[in-house]
């Protein structure tokens, strides 16, 4: 008796070697993709800086919107009184110290009031913004007379310049004695001025 033999209908076929990549194929792929992953990192250091920028001006309108708030909710006559001639700012004798933010612009209040105050080290590392303050009592304001331009001290408006400063290090800044303002310091200043009027 014969018996038939299984036979298997693809065993008959020639198995062809799979398609795939030569070594050189994927040497070239992996310099291309290299050459595109450098060019991208690049990129990467000024996209950061961007940003920050980006944050500090956000945030630093933030705090200077404050502060021309507080100071045009504040009575005038108050406001010169307490303010004429000095800055709220500064490490001199005689004038009232920086105010301090974090980073999201709160105000940092610090726990000791002396002249300059003391900062704990719980407070340095929440202070990212130092706020400097000069308010003049009297603006300077042009006004043509019958003859010729002139220039005339107008006492029922004040002018507010806020200084604000990225400063996490907490480092001094040079206030200068006649304008009251920082200058030289180590990071970027954002000076902003408004004028504020008597209302009355």
């Amino acid at each position: 008796m014969d018996t038939l033999k299984a036979t298997d209908p693809d065993s008959r076929k020639v198995r062809r070697p799979q398609a795939a990549f030569s070594l050189v194929e994927v040497t070239i792929a992996i310099g291309i993709v290299a050459f595109a992953f450098i060019s991208v990192l690049g990129l990467i250091p000024t996209g950061l800086n961007d940003s920050r920028q980006a944050i500090d001006a956000t945030v630093g309108s933030q705090i200077m919107q404050r502060v021309v708030n507080e100071a045009q909710q504040t009575d005038f006559d108050q406001l010169i009184k307490d303010y004429a001639g000095i800055t709220i700012s500064g490490t001199t004798a005689g004038v009232k110290y920086a105010r301090f933010f974090d980073d999201q612009g709160a105000e940092v209040i610090p726990v000791s009031q002396a002249m300059p105050p003391t900062l704990s080290s719980s407070e340095k590392s929440r202070i990212i913004y130092w706020v400097n303050t000069r308010i003049m009592a009297a603006t300077v304001t042009p006004y043509t007379d019958s003859v010729q331009p002139v220039e005339a001290s107008n006492t029922n408006l004040a002018t507010i310049t806020v200084q604000i400063v990225n400063n996490p290090g907490n480092q001094d800044l040079n206030l200068d004695s006649t304008t009251k303002l920082w200058t030289n310091a180590p990071f970027r200043i954002g000076t902003y001025s408004c004028l504020v009027a008597r209302s009355k």
